[in-house]
């Protein structure tokens, strides 16, 4: 859907609600904004993007504590984040995700996850609901 019609609150109040229910749960941000997690973890998470470019994009040195971070009753938190609207694309930000994410084993460990994707992407890494 369109910006601002409560998709991040949404995405965070059923992460609260399936942790409430004993599953694993992680939240994933996919929003240059990387405000998706804010009410679980009651802060600003560093996002995977800026961590990547903080080590030169060499993934192999990062532990999942590096961008995974832990709010609400255990909710397991990580902000994709991006490149300002129309000078990247979003798409490709929440693959590295995906991609570090699996190099960490880190979606097996979960029962449910939950992507907050942005409401207006323009490369075609998503689609309009």
């Amino acid at each position: 859907g369109k910006g601002g019609i409560g998709k991040s609150t949404t995405s965070s109040n059923l992460s609260a609600a399936f942790s409430k229910l004993g599953k694993r749960v992680l939240q994933i941000g996919c929003d240059p904004k990387h405000d998706s997690t804010f009410t679980l973890t009651h802060k600003m998470v560093p996002t995977v993007i800026d961590i990547l470019e903080e080590v030169d994009f060499h993934s192999e040195e990062l532990r999942p504590e590096d961008f995974v971070f832990t709010g609400f009753n255990g909710v397991q938190c990580v902000e994709s984040g991006g490149p300002p609207a129309g000078t990247g694309c979003g798409g490709y930000v929440t693959g590295q995700t995906v991609k570090l994410l699996k190099e960490h084993h880190l979606l097996e460990d979960t029962d449910v996850v939950i992507f907050d994707v942005l409401g207006d992407v323009v490369c075609g890494g998503f689609a309009m609901p």
